[in-house]
């Protein structure tokens, strides 16, 4: 069995009783996954397969229910879907198509809605931002995507404001950042973009700080990550973005520790694993830390159900590796673990 990393296409997702699983996009372009077989435990000895015929990076939310589902664009462009039948249990047997829209780009985003209905963002083929979502949670989706306008250069990145409402993030055709947003929690969206200006090289990644504010970061041309950020929880932005150092490259992957404060990691140009982190909660930022190297993709990264965060990437040698913490909010183990697989890129 064969991998296909490039732009992180490594994807990880906790089930509903806490062990986390990841998704990958195989060289035979099916969807394989791996999981825990307890929380915080072991992994499954092999990969398993899920079929299908998908061209770019899975991407998978858990349902209100505690069921994953997954997403990816297939080799035709139209966007598909697969979803487990309960909660950490078995998957339906064939990919569903999703409405028709065909993806721009190789990735979408997905996020619940504040009344637990998963919505799904795409690039579309015109180059502006699409979206489709369930009618009712767990349920069925509307029967046509709709379009939000914008120009993308780039796929887009979601994420849901303290107060529940969701909002979209992307490279303008300016290479500036863009978002849109939901003028109330499951409603309706702003009809007008805003520009948060930036100078970006890659996609945005976002999270929210422990006080509900979102955070931002992205790749500048010189090779350093920035970031901006909101100036309260559901508010208003700094004005500015701020230089966070490098040099890195691609898209980083941002999560939150048990604590609250964020860490980022990043693809070094040394093809190193590097991370940076908050040294508390909302507050100021550390140095880079290295964190290994060899990368061949652009790192992921999942929290465990004790809390201690596990970071994957895709090395040299064509394999999927990830190390974790080794108590929460602390220390990482020293080296990588192997998690199988012969890996090539998008």
């Amino acid at each position: 069995m064969a991998f296909d990393p490039g732009l992180a296409s490594i994807r990880a997702a906790r089930n509903a009783d806490g062990r986390l699983e990841l998704f990958a996009t195989g060289s035979d372009h099916a969807l394989w996954h791996t999981w825990q077989t307890a929380p915080g435990g072991a992994w499954a000895a092999d990969w398993a397969s899920r079929g299908g015929v998908i061209a770019t990076a899975p991407t998978v939310f858990r349902n209100a229910d505690g069921r994953l589902e997954v997403f990816a664009g297939g080799a035709d462009g139209v966007v598909r879907h697969l979803w487990q039948t309960a909660p950490g249990g078995p998957w339906v047997s064939a990919w569903r198509p999703l409405g028709g829209q065909r993806i721009l780009g190789r990735g979408l985003a997905v996020f619940q809605n504040e009344d637990g209905r998963l919505e799904v963002f795409v690039r579309g083929a015109d180059n502006a931002l699409w979206h489709i979502w369930q009618t009712s949670p767990n349920g069925t989706w509307a029967p046509e995507w709709s379009s939000l306008g914008g120009t993308l250069r780039g796929c887009p990145a979601v994420f849901q404001n303290e107060d529940g409402r969701l909002e979209v993030f992307v490279r303008g055709a300016d290479d500036a950042l863009w978002h849109i947003w939901q003028t109330s929690p499951n409603g309706p969206w702003t009809p007008v973009w805003a520009s948060r200006g930036g100078d970006l090289r890659a996609d945005p990644a976002v999270f929210a700080n422990k006080d509900g504010r979102l955070e931002v970061f992205g790749v500048a041309p010189d090779h350093t990550v920035r970031h901006i950020w909101q100036s309260a929880p559901n508010g208003d932005w700094h004005p500015n973005w701020t230089n966070r150092g490098g040099p890195r490259i691609g898209v980083p992957a941002v999560c939150q520790e048990a604590d609250g404060r964020l860490v980022v990691f990043a693809r070094g140009t040394d093809l190193a694993a590097w991370r940076v982190e908050q040294q508390v909660a909302n507050g100021g930022w550390g140095d880079w830390q290295l964190h290994s190297g060899g990368l061949l993709s652009d790192p992921a990264v999942g929290r465990n159900a004790d809390g201690r965060l596990e970071s994957y990437h895709l090395s040299g040698d064509s394999a999927l590796w990830h190390k974790w913490q080794t108590s929460v909010n602390n220390g990482w183990t020293a080296i990588w673990a192997l998690r199988g697989g012969s890996l090539s890129l998008l």
